[in-house]
């Protein structure tokens, strides 16, 4: 199996610019990754998208939105799940030596639809639609359960969400709630469209490991704050790197809210059961540009912190490790963990 290295990566951060088009937004961030990269659409060998139809409004996107990614008689595959799987897809296309050079893009634009109703109808419509289910709904059950469960998280919560420090790109529009969460613990839904380059020449990123797992589709055969599925896959991405959770000095942790993103510091180890949100309010390894507060919309926001954890680790002064994941609708049933290492 050969060695993978990122060579450049892009994301484009916005809020309903009536001035571009999506397959505007999508182009341009494309364009960005490649030229970080120091390559052409041209050197491309092959493509992998997330993108998800019900969220772009467009029945089989792909055939609308594709060509905007660089995909114009390339090897395509798009998958309507998290960005992070998609990267892992291409990581193996570059490993297993089918191709030299994979792009890997993905998108949502979450000023094009009513995002709760776009989240209630991914449930399973007989035994979780007629429960009003949504995205914010089932976090805000994790947060329920944790704030009763470990005391940590209602010390902590206060100062891990001022320490998010950012605030929405459109006032005007105020997320849904779902008690118990509070407004700075929810994501500031955004306009997010992110790209990386993946190949087998040395570059100044290596992908460390991979990994990938899933849960029942059932929310009732679930751990809700065990993040069972991110366990495996985390697990899974250290051990194929050799590393373990100690060792991580980057870490880009996909969650909705803040509480989500507290729970994946647990699953992942770099926190013990009940600490997670201490580690939030405390480290700056996690999640330093501000998590889904910086902005957010599925299914793009795996490959963004991707691309968070390989820019911080191209800036460090010193060689780090970094790992970055990814969680998938429904509520987080499916998750993809990536281990990078800097030069």
């Amino acid at each position: 199996m050969r060695p993978v290295y990122l060579h450049g990566s892009a994301v484009s951060t916005t809020w309903r610019d009536a001035s571009r088009s999506l397959t505007d937004l999508i182009f341009e961030c494309v364009r960005t990754a490649l030229g970080t990269a120091g390559i052409s659409a041209a050197d491309v060998g092959a493509t992998v998208l997330a993108a998800h139809d019900l969220v772009d409004g467009r029945g089989l996107t792909s055939m609308v939105t594709a060509p905007a990614a660089a995909t114009y008689l390339k090897d395509e595959t798009r998958l309507g799940d998290d960005g992070a799987l998609a990267f892992v897809l291409g990581d193996a296309r570059v490993r297993s030596g089918s191709v030299d050079t994979c792009l890997v893009a993905a998108w949502g634009r979450a000023s094009e639809g009513p995002i709760d109703e776009i989240a209630h109808a991914l449930f399973d419509p007989f035994t979780a639609r007629p429960l009003a289910l949504t995205e914010i709904a089932v976090s805000g059950m994790r947060a329920a359960r944790c704030l009763g469960d470990f005391p940590g998280y209602g010390r902590w919560r206060g100062a891990a969400a001022a320490r998010r420090g950012v605030r929405p790109a459109d006032p005007s529009r105020v997320p849904a709630t779902a008690w118990p969460l509070r407004a700075g613990e929810l994501p500031v839904w955004a306009d997010v469209v992110a790209a990386v380059v993946l190949g087998s020449q040395p570059g100044p990123v290596r992908v460390g490991g991979v990994g990938m797992s899933t849960e029942p589709y059932e929310l009732g055969d679930r751990d809700l704050t065990g993040l069972t599925a991110l366990r495996t896959a985390s697990a899974q991405a250290l051990t194929d790197a050799g590393v373990d959770a100690a060792s991580i000095d980057v870490l880009e942790l996909d969650g909705l809210t803040l509480f989500d993103e507290a729970l994946a510091a647990e699953a992942v180890g770099a926190a013990a059961r009940g600490d997670g949100m201490s580690l939030l309010a405390n480290s700056p390894r996690v999640n330093a540009g501000g998590g889904s507060a910086a902005g957010y919309c599925a299914p793009a926001m795996g490959l963004v912190r991707v691309a968070r954890a390989a820019e911080r680790l191209r800036n460090a002064t010193t060689s780090q490790v970094g790992l970055a994941t990814g969680a998938s609708v429904v509520a987080a049933q499916v998750q993809a963990a990536v281990v990078l290492e800097g030069a």
